[in-house]
């Protein structure tokens, strides 16, 4: 038992739960792997792996040498486009850019160059640079009437090889661009693939949710920092209101989207000689120690305002993890938007504000337990907007959480629900099991639920299991909608009715240990047992009739 134990805490080594982060899988996901022989666990409970197993499992995927988890839905794995027009500003179609992502798509040309033709593109429409043609990009034979966007252009043009550009791509400097605050991010989006996104956790946020943030906290002479900045969505949204470029600091790993983060700064500014705050860095690793931006480094702090849309589920690398591990003890679930949402309430004033977009698995999923207690510890929770799902592509639903840098207790938080205005208090979600943020309680639900638990009561707690229902990964071959040989009845969650089962409507040839997912058998045929649909808006459950397995 001693070995088993050491060997389980060898540093590489990891559990369950992580070994399905890195994956960007599910538990369930990771113990079907198994059971197929795609995965070899370290221990026999299927509970700790390899990191090496692990990260070969990963490489094999994203080289295609495994055909069938290929054809899982693995967004990680997408090859392909798509454009975000729900954010298209009203009158803006989606023709034009369709153009140029078939265009970009079908002469395959080098997504750095092209958002640099289209960057030249835009700045000849702003007139910011006289008209050019191919050659005079060749010849470097560029005008601008901006010295520092000329500095950028050059410097971006200096990392691209002659060779490359082509005659044929005069396209891209003379189409026709949608007009809106974040073109070229926009663009930026509209071209990258799928798979880059999810691997990054990029992707464009609706207009409306900046416009709201900035409205709330941005004032003339607010000092402001996005730390994932990517294109400058949320800076450029400061911009309209802020009248000091030197007090817009934005930072991000992609070096085109800061690149066209900067271009986007200067054109807005365009009449004001400086240098933007905007470079390509890593927060996490980079930020906080002062030494960024040379001369201005005592800057990198005391922000009035950090707003961002983080990334979120990133796979990081083994070194990363070790050195985030280090930088920050307290997080354990490796999740990336609770690192910057650490990072950023440390770059806050006293008193200073922060606005994020995150996923709506922060406020209650166990593993996040990690961040909920840092921010009931270090700040007020002055706001909570649940927006449901507002990315293309991402059926995650979505929420707004609104800090304040404070320590001192804060008896109110403010939540927003679909069209309902209610309130909840910091100190009871302070004593909720894992620090839950219940938010989806309003105030005449609280004060039933806290009536029920203030009347002598009898939980589950302690004295009851719970298991899930059956996957067979193959229906076909093990279901079947009429009696047969050594079949016997099941409900699926349609026959789960409240308070009710109606009459099975299928039977289940009962082979577990060939089954995708199945719990203990003892679990299905316990003579005294809840059965709830688990696919559902509401809680639908019901008991069985006695002698009912399944």
């Amino acid at each position: 038992m001693q070995e088993l134990t050491a060997s389980i805490n060898a540093k590489n080594i990891i559990d369950l739960e992580k070994a399905a982060s890195f994956l960007g899988i599910s538990t369930a996901t990771v113990r079907n792997w198994v059971k197929c022989g795609y995965l070899q666990a370290h221990t026999t409970d299927n509970r700790y792996f390899h990191i090496e197993e692990i990260e070969n499992v990963k490489a094999n995927i994203k080289n295609g040498d495994l055909n069938k988890l290929n054809g899982r839905a693995n967004k990680s794995k997408a090859e392909r486009t798509f454009i975000p027009d729900e954010y298209l500003q009203e009158g803006v179609g989606v023709d034009d850019i369709t153009k140029i992502i078939n265009f970009v798509s079908v002469n395959n040309i080098d997504i750095s160059l092209s958002l640099l033709l289209l960057s030249l593109n835009s700045l000849q429409r702003e007139k910011m640079l006289s008209s050019i043609t191919i050659t005079d990009l060749i010849s470097k034979n560029l005008v601008f009437a901006n010295k520092q966007i000329g500095e950028e252009v050059k410097a971006w043009l200096s990392e691209i090889k002659k060779s490359d550009i082509k005659s044929e791509y005069a396209f891209l400097l003379d189409c026709t661009i949608p007009k809106q605050r974040d073109t070229l991010g926009f663009l930026y989006q509209s071209l990258l693939l799928e798979g880059k996104k999810s691997q990054s956790g990029s992707y464009y946020t609706p207009e409306v949710i900046v416009n709201e943030i900035i409205k709330d906290y941005a004032k003339k002479d607010s000092k402001i920092f996005d730390p994932c900045c990517g294109t400058g969505q949320f800076l450029l949204a400061f911009a309209d209101v802020i009248e000091n470029p030197k007090n817009i600091y934005g930072v991000d790993v992609d070096e085109i989207a800061v690149r066209i983060a900067r271009l986007n700064i200067l054109i807005k500014y365009k009449n004001q000689n400086f240098a933007p705050n905007i470079v390509c860095k890593n927060t996490l690793f980079e930020i906080g120690n002062y030494d960024l931006f040379s001369l201005n480094d005592e800057n990198i702090r005391d922000f009035d305002v950090i707003a961002t849309n983080p990334p979120w589920g990133v796979h990081f690398s083994k070194s990363d993890i070790d050195r985030l591990k280090t930088s920050f003890p307290k997080i354990t679930s490796l999740e990336s938007f609770s690192y910057f949402l650490k990072k950023s309430i440390d770059l806050l004033r006293d008193d200073g504000t922060l606005s994020f977009i995150l996923p709506e698995s922060i406020l209650n999923v166990k593993t996040h337990k990690d961040i909920r207690e840092i921010i009931l510890t270090n700040t007020h929770i002055e706001k909570v907007s649940y927006l449901n799902r507002v990315f293309k592509n991402v059926f995650t639903p979505v929420i707004r959480l609104d800090l304040k840098k404070s320590k001192k207790e804060n008896s109110q938080i403010e939540i927003r629900k679909d069209d309902e205005t209610y309130t909840a208090k910091q100190s009871k979600w302070k004593s909720n099991q894992d620090f839950v943020f219940d938010i989806h309680a309003n105030g005449a639900d609280t004060a039933i639920i806290d009536k029920i638990y203030n009347v002598h009561h009898t939980t589950l707690a302690g004295q009851a299991d719970w298991a899930l229902g059956i996957v067979t990964g193959n229906n076909k071959a093990y279901i079947a909608s009429d009696k047969q040989k050594d079949f016997e009845e099941i409900y699926k969650g349609k026959d789960v009715e409240k308070l009710a089962l109606s009459n099975p409507s299928n039977y289940i040839k009962f082979t577990p240990e060939k089954f995708q997912q199945v719990a203990p058998i003892e679990k299905y045929r316990a003579k005294e047992k809840l059965i709830y649909r688990f696919i559902s808006k509401y809680l639908v459950a019901s008991t069985p009739y006695i002698g009912h397995a399944f």
